[in-house]
């Protein structure tokens, strides 16, 4: 595991074990989203800023993107 795909994950296991413990109110569930999409982002530009390599960045980046949605999503079909 690359140090950019477990900065990542990182972020992502803060947010499922996070949502979990507020599954049951679809406002916290949404500032939560946003906030780890936001965080997500910003780790993004710090590892753009040593010049971390493009490809690896952008597949990560869009992996743990995609699975933060289908997450959240799953779990506000539930709320």
């Amino acid at each position: 595991m690359t140090y950019c795909e477990r900065k990542l994950k990182q972020i992502y296991d803060n947010f499922t074990f996070s949502l979990g413990v507020y599954c049951h109110n679809e406002h916290l569930m949404g500032i939560l989203y946003v906030d780890a999409l936001n965080q997500l982002n910003n780790q993004i530009i710090r590892l753009k800023k040593v010049r971390y390599p493009q490809g690896e960045l952008t597949y990560f980046a869009n992996h743990y993107r995609r699975l933060m949605t289908q997450y959240y999503e799953s779990h506000q079909a539930l709320a």
